[in-house]
């Protein structure tokens, strides 16, 4: 991108700031057509990436963006209004409301393992806030970033969205502008240099990243359903999620019943194994964590029983089929080992004992919970998604999104009673320091 492409960029968002919602709309739904017209291009897209089930790509990749779309088509109308909100007694006579400005323009950065959900995900949002957008997606899918780049294109104006390709080189060379926000999905390692390169420039920025993801079961959840629900959520891209469940801590009493049900469902769902890793690179470092690289190819999901914190699994996020198990005797044993991390971007609970659930969620924090569920709680617009300390920065998804991208500007009018801000003016009498006391004695 140049200079100039940029600063028609920011001449656009600046045009742009107060466009009815109904242009928003139009624009959502014009991209809406566009998905839907080319579903099998973007499935084959993305099955040249990653070899997977149309299913499971149909499930996690364009559903969650059609319905983000609907959703903002259906409320933004309603969102983009100027929002009343009260105003003090000792500010008798004005009228205080909060209207929502675009930010300008807004850099995307996107990962490689949701490549066509977290790019449009995040640009419905900017679209609908009123911004104008760079994308820069992974160069590691290079099928996806193709048909994206066609998609915006034919969507959109080049001074609206742009898509930029290449490497961390052409990522590096967009930190260089002065955007006005910058939406950065992927390793907490790639976000810290990101979050920095935009602190020189006081960029605001949203940090979407990740960590070690942890799964709680106690004595009294239902094994069956759990183990169920824990594979299906560490199969799903091959573990390459960053909602995942990481690693597994459950009560010494039901380890090897849960260990035996999940081998069962690995010997199960082998014959059916879809899906790869994205590199060799990958791959390898998976291989190094079980000590076992035939396992990390054949196997849908790898298991580690009986693992501990000094286990090479449990240095770092895993992002792959690999499952250390933890055991707990007791709630001091569970701190010890959730508290030895820092904070997730999902914690998981399961559990039937309403005590203990409240009890782990008043003792840990995470982004987001998922209680006797898992990465489902990424489907409800309604919810905000993001992390908290080094598992990320800022929320999205539905509203949330809006407000993200939005610029939230406070406007007070005083429409009567002038004279009340007299009282304010010197020179500061006697009487006039009575009035605030007896106006201090009433708050």
């Amino acid at each position: 991108m140049t200079p100039l492409q940029f600063s028609a960029l920011k001449a656009k968002a600046q045009e742009q700031r107060f466009d009815a919602a109904s242009i928003r709309i139009t624009k959502l739904k014009k991209l809406k057509t566009w998905i839907t017209t080319n579903e099998v291009r973007i499935l084959l897209a993305l099955q040249k990436d990653f070899a997977k089930p149309h299913f499971e790509t149909k499930l996690t990749e364009i559903l969650p963006v059609l319905e983000e779309i609907n959703f903002f088509i259906k409320n933004l109308t309603t969102w983009m209004k100027d929002q009343v909100v009260p105003t003090p007694f000792t500010l008798l006579g004005h009228r205080s409301k909060i209207r929502f400005e675009n930010k300008g323009v807004v850099l995307i950065i996107s990962p490689w393992n949701y490549p066509f959900n977290l790019s449009i995900v995040p640009l419905i949002a900017a679209i609908g806030a009123g911004n104008t957008v760079v994308i820069k997606p992974s160069e590691m899918t290079a099928s996806t970033s193709n048909i994206m780049f066609q998609m915006i294109g034919d969507c959109f104006l080049e001074n609206e969205v742009r898509i930029e390709l290449g490497n961390k080189s052409v990522t590096e060379a967009l930190l260089s502008y002065q955007f006005d926000h910058v939406f950065f999905t992927g390793s907490t390692a790639v976000g810290r240099l990101v979050s920095t390169a935009c602190a020189q420039r006081l960029i605001p920025v949203t940090l979407e990243l990740g960590g070690k993801s942890p799964t709680v079961i106690d004595a009294t959840a239902d094994l069956k359903m759990t183990a169920e629900k824990v594979f299906w959520g560490k199969f799903l891209n091959r573990g390459q999620t960053c909602v995942a469940p990481d690693y597994i801590v459950i009560h010494e009493s039901k380890i090897a019943e849960f260990t035996t049900r999940m081998q069962t469902l690995i010997l199960e769902h082998n014959a059916f194994t879809e899906g790869r890793i994205i590199s060799l690179a990958h791959e390898n470092r998976l291989a190094q964590l079980t000590a076992a690289s035939p396992s990390i190819k054949q196997q849908s999901v790898t298991l580690i029983p009986q693992a501990s914190l000094d286990h090479p699994a449990m240095k770092e996020e895993i992002f792959g089929p690999v499952l250390p198990i933890l055991s707990y005797s007791d709630f001091a044993d569970l701190q010890k080992i959730l508290l030895h991390f820092e904070k997730p971007l999902s914690l998981y609970v399961f559990s039937n004992s309403k005590a203990f659930t409240e009890k782990v969620l008043c003792t840990f924090s995470s982004g987001g919970v998922g209680i006797n569920a898992v990465i489902v709680q990424l489907a409800n617009p309604h919810l905000p998604f993001g992390g908290v300390g080094a598992s990320g920065l800022g929320s999205y998804h539905g509203y949330h999104g809006f407000l993200e991208l939005s610029h939230r500007r406070s406007i007070i009018e005083q429409r009567r009673f002038h004279f009340v801000n007299r009282l304010l003016h010197p020179p500061y009498t006697k009487q006039k320091i009575k009035i605030l006391q007896l106006i201090t004695f009433f708050q």
